[in-house]
């Protein structure tokens, strides 16, 4: 038969289906073959169907098309699917039948869609025998087979994808842990089996240094051996620990922890170690330390200023009444106009300490809450220590005491707020007048370098070495029966840092004060 094979031509392919359909002896067995199979049968140029089983005709028929319509051709019906095995009109550049008949697979796949559903077959291609550029194609529908194969694989990847999520979230979960909280790990003797980077970071230890060592190890000996032994014994019974426990550092610095500690099981319920879950509140816990003692002090505030606002109100007001007892007698008896003055020079006296005591309280209320206005200018620092000087010639009511003025410069200028600076020079005066029995205070303003220096130094009572780190603290005196409130040299210092003045004192006890203000000289 082989000599009968020849090339096909369009106008020749209705001649080759008139001779299969008159059953030409060359067609007779292959005809009787054609029918007989389920599978889909066509015999095609490559896109028209020249001749087709009865299988292949109903296939397409149910899925409304008609296989004999010039409009049909299989480079339009397959369909482009970019999986390996796939094949469709133009697959690597060639024509689909150009490519499976050359290629060595005894089959490929293809995909047809009808009435919005998607068949898979496998096609097999071969040369019919008696015409070149001819072909016979069987299709095998394995539809059903691919959507046990696609939901497989679907299957598979969910359940490879829910697996990678899966990690993936838990991984996220644990940075999360890890970079919010500080985690460690013991096992049931105690001994440390893990620690993460923010613990190990907080604690000044690496990772490699606490592998093995007890927890005790960061116990401080005299408070949290105890507490640690208490949390193990409690946690035998399983369950979780919440409190706060303190810590100590590789440098001997002390942390506080909010923690929660886990106890960890087997599936049998055995408990194998125990997590530790740590958020810092060092410095909350310092903060409360600090509210407590502000709080401390504010009372011993309130108890110090109610005593000092009640001794010259009680003097005030006793001196008062005995005034006016004796107010009748004052014309007619000397000794009684002599007892009234005395009276009411005492209650003038503690009038103006009163006044002093308020003036001071209020400065330093105005100060603590940023009320108080500071009014930055250039001034004469001679004219300034002079109107001090000046303003507490008044004090110096005790004869054996020399009250004196030292200028070794003419003139100079700074910036300040001159009351506020005059007011600093007549607290360190007034200061120096409280505890100056005899002896002398002398006043110098002196030039060094580029600054003015303005020393206060006196002849009295000293301060105790302990006491001069914090004699500028609010309510601090040098000894418990100074009288005053101790708010002077606080209110000196809170100006001084104000107006980047530097103050500073040397003193012995019994040996007098010097207190210094170093000011910048002004260059105009």
């Amino acid at each position: 038969m082989q000599e009968n094979k020849t090339d096909i031509l369009p106008s020749q392919k209705s001649l080759l289906k008139q001779r299969i359909k008159e059953n030409h002896p060359d067609f007779r067995y292959y005809k009787s073959l054609f029918n007989l199979t389920s599978n889909l049968v066509a015999i095609t140029d490559g896109d028209t169907i020249i001749d087709a089983n009865k299988a292949f005709i109903d296939f397409f028929k149910a899925i409304q098309l008609d296989v004999f319509q010039p409009a049909f051709t299989l480079s339009t019906i397959f369909q482009k699917i970019d999986k390996y095995g796939y094949i469709y009109d133009g697959y690597l550049n060639k024509r689909w039948f150009e490519f499976t008949n050359q290629a060595n697979k005894d089959y490929y796949r293809v995909a047809i869609i009808g009435l919005g559903k998607l068949y898979d077959f496998n096609i097999v291609i071969k040369q019919f025998e008696f015409a070149k550029n001819v072909f016979v194609i069987i299709l095998t529908d394995i539809t059903q087979i691919m959507g046990y194969k696609d939901t497989l694989e679907f299957n598979l990847n969910s359940i490879s994808k829910n697996k990678e999520e899966t990690e993936f979230l838990l991984n996220q979960y644990n940075n999360a842990i890890n970079i919010s909280n500080l985690v460690i790990k013991i096992d049931m003797n105690g001994n440390i089996t893990y620690a993460n980077d923010a613990f190990c970071k907080v604690l000044k230890y690496t990772q490699q240094e606490l592998t093995s060592q007890n927890i005790k190890i960061f116990c401080n000996p005299n408070a949290t051996y105890a507490h640690y032994n208490s949390i193990i014994q409690t946690m035998k019974n399983r369950d979780i620990y919440k409190g706060i426990i303190e810590n100590i550092d590789k440098e001997g610095g002390i942390h506080f922890f909010n923690v929660t500690i886990v106890p960890i099981t087997n599936q049998e319920r055995v408990t194998i170690e125990y997590l530790f879950i740590q958020n810092e509140i060092t410095e909350m816990v310092k903060a409360k330390e600090s509210a407590l003692q502000a709080l401390e002090e504010k009372s011993r505030f309130f108890d110090k200023v109610s005593h000092e606002l009640r001794t010259p109100l009680n003097a005030i007001i006793n001196f008062t009444e005995q005034s006016l007892e004796i107010y009748n007698e004052i014309f007619e008896d000397k000794e009684s106009r002599e007892l009234m003055q005395l009276y009411l020079q005492r209650a003038y006296k503690n009038s103006n300490n009163l006044l002093n005591l308020i003036n001071s309280l209020l400065d330093l209320s105005k100060f603590k809450s940023a009320k108080e206005q500071f009014n930055i200018g250039v001034h004469d620092i001679v004219e300034i220590v002079n109107e001090s000087y000046e303003s507490c010639s008044g004090l110096n009511i005790k004869e054996g005491v020399m009250y004196k003025l030292i200028l070794d410069c003419e003139s100079g200028f700074v910036q300040c707020d001159y009351f506020k600076l005059n007011q600093m020079i007549i607290n360190l005066i007034s200061n120096a007048f409280k505890f100056t029995q005899k002896g002398f205070i002398i006043i110098r303003l002196s030039q060094r370098n580029d600054n003015y220096i303005i020393e206060v130094k006196d002849s009295g009572v000293g301060i105790p070495q302990d006491k001069l780190a914090a004699i500028f603290e609010p309510f601090e005196q040098a000894r418990s029966s100074d009288a005053g409130t101790g708010l002077g040299l606080s209110i000196v210092k809170e100006y001084a840092n104000i107006m980047n003045i530097k103050v500073s004192v040397t003193s012995s006890q019994e040996s007098g004060s010097c207190f210094e203000l170093k000011i910048k000289k002004f260059i105009i």
